[in-house]
This record gives structure tokens, sequence and C-alpha cells, in this order.
């Protein structure tokens, strides 16, 4: 049995709409998923099955430096858009051309954009952690003067 992973990334904004939808196994096509259209962007998703402290925050997808994903990650940076990761897992024997009805999820991860980097072939955006250290908000919450108070000063 020959085995391969495949990846699904939605990024999407605080009203749960959806923005954007990848997949990166079916090379140079678009294909139905989960009763919604993947396109194919070559991404690679880093640091999900870890992070140091085990809450998985070192998430990171890397694209090619193409109009599509720098537009999309620039605007999901400053706009702090969460996106969703899944993987799945699939026999190829019993066909690689379309996705498998029966796939194995085997991770998904949901986090906030909130930070990013460039070269000149590709960018990144860093994913926040699902699970804030102080409650099970998602996204995490921010600790801010409005939330926190203002403090005192002698």
């Amino acid at each position: 049995m020959a085995r391969a992973l495949s990846q699904y990334l939605r990024i999407y904004d605080a009203a749960n709409t959806t923005l954007y939808r990848w997949q990166s196994y079916y090379a140079n096509k678009s294909v139905t998923w989960a009763g919604a259209s993947w396109i194919f962007i070559p991404f690679m998703a880093d640091g999900i099955t870890a992070g140091i402290s085990g809450d998985e925050a070192n998430v990171s997808i890397t694209a090619p430096a193409t109009s599509l994903p720098i537009t999309a990650f620039e605007t999901s940076i400053s706009a702090g858009h969460i996106a969703e990761l899944s993987i799945y897992q699939f026999d190829t024997n019993a066909g690689n051309n379309e996705p498998q009805a029966g796939q194995l999820l085997i991770a998904s991860y949901t986090g906030q954009v909130v930070n990013g980097s460039a070269t000149l072939t590709s960018i990144t955006i860093n994913l926040g952690s699902a699970l804030s250290p102080v409650g099970a908000q998602m996204p995490p919450r921010k600790f801010t003067s409005a939330i926190m108070g203002v403090g005192c000063r002698l």
C-alpha cells in the first residue's frame, strides 16, 4: 500500500467568510473536496506536529512569492485572518488524480495569522496558537489596555 499526504489550507475572516481555499498535492488543477473547490498553490506547512511548549505556536505556511500568495498573505497579516490547515493521508493505489472519499485526517490546526516574512522567491505567514494560555478563545486573546486597563504609575 502506497501512502501520500495532501494538505488543504482555508483562510477566512472573523465573520467565517472563506477568502481562499488551497491544496498542495494535486498539481496545477483545482479539485473538489468536502463540498468545496480547492485551487493548487504549492505551499508547505511547518511546525504543525510539535511546538516548543507543545502548544503548536510555531506553525508557519510558506508559498512561492507569486501574485496570489503575496496578496493573500499580506491581506491576512494586516487583517488578522484565520487559517485552517488540514493534512490527510490516503492510499495512492486507490487513485491519485482526485481526492478520494475516506481520506484519513492526521493533523489539523487552526490559528490566527499573526505575522510573516518574505524573500525574493517565497512568502511565509506565522500562525498564533489556537488555544490561549488564558482560556480557550479562538483566535487567542491579545492583552491590550482595552482588556487589561491602564496600569498604575508612581
